[in-house]
């Protein structure tokens, strides 16, 4: 029998669900609030995220669907004192400002806004309660499947982002819901279709080659040979740790230094090849002396 044209291994198969899952974005601002969903839509994803693996291979997974407008009202009311308030005063205050997290919080401040005029409101639960361990223990069953229903509305022209703010006031949620005290909540999907389809890849986010490490933590490979990188966050304004890296006085002409603002201050990613002769251990350890240098300096 012929190996059918759409499958897993070729061009098409793979072009398209590495589109799917790379243009699956958090949306906010672009949900169409007055375009209905029906039911059998969000049933169906739930089916397609349900295939996600699960430890044990235990069902143990229940989803909330919310409809109901005053219960969506009420959903509103928690969403904002769970915090969601202060982001929308963020924002006012941000707006036009210039700064980073401008763009940001003007998103979250749009869906806080309109929150309960979203067609369907969804929250995967699981059973159970989590050991307060720090182990990953219940989560590591849920949120693949949480994940695959947001490629899965992608894939319909639908929308959502990944809420958690609300669990703020999570017993509020349960007692709204009716959640049994052994039903854990993992996050908020407000679903609605997306004014337009023509999302893309994101540019922010650091290749492969640079934050995959092979056998040891920091030991990079790209085309030009193997390397190290290691990097640490300053609370320090990128303009600061510019001039602070200009006066090192670096092992090497061919380290990199990359700078790029994050919330609180800077974060400083340095590379460095390894060469034939060179142990990547010791260049490592070369490389983390001059990040420890580096945040010395900003301190003094």
């Amino acid at each position: 029998m012929d190996e059918p044209i759409f499958a897993p291994g070729t061009p098409d198969y793979q072009a398209i669900v590495d589109h799917a899952l790379m243009t699956t974005r958090g949306v906010r601002q672009r949900l169409d609030f007055d375009r209905e969903v029906d039911d059998q839509i969000i049933l169906d994803c739930i089916d397609v995220a349900e295939q996600a693996p699960t430890g044990g291979n235990n069902g143990s997974r229940r989803w909330m669907i919310i409809r109901d407008q005053q219960t969506k009202d009420r959903m509103a009311e928690l969403y904002l004192s769970a915090g969601v308030d202060w982001v929308i005063e963020t924002a006012k205050r941000l707006e036009g400002s210039g700064h980073q997290n401008e763009r940001l919080m003007a998103g979250a401040r749009h869906l806080g806004e309109n929150i309960a005029r979203t067609p369907a409101l969804v929250i995967p639960t699981i059973l159970g309660r989590h050991d307060g361990s720090g182990r990953p223990g219940l989560f590591d069953s849920v949120i693949q499947s949480a994940w695959s229903f947001m490629v899965a509305l992608r894939s319909r022209g639908l929308g959502t982002v990944w809420t958690t703010m609300y669990l703020n006031e999570a017993p509020a949620v349960a007692e709204l819901l009716e959640l049994p005290d052994h039903v854990t909540q993992i996050c908020l999907f407000p679903v609605a279709y997306t004014i337009g389809t023509d999302f893309t890849p994101t540019s922010r986010r650091y290749p492969a080659a640079d934050i995959a490490y092979f056998d040891r933590y920091g030991r990079t490979k790209s085309q030009s040979g193997p390397g190290v990188v290691d990097e640490i966050d300053l609370k320090a304004k990128p303009e600061a740790v510019r001039a602070a890296i200009e006066s090192l006085d670096v092992p090497a002409d061919a380290w990199r230094f990359d700078l790029e603002q994050v919330p609180g201050g800077s974060r400083v990613r340095l590379h460095a090849p390894v060469g034939p002769s060179d142990d990547s251990s010791t260049v490592l350890a070369e490389v983390r002396r001059t990040l420890d240098t580096l945040s010395e300096r900003l301190k003094s």
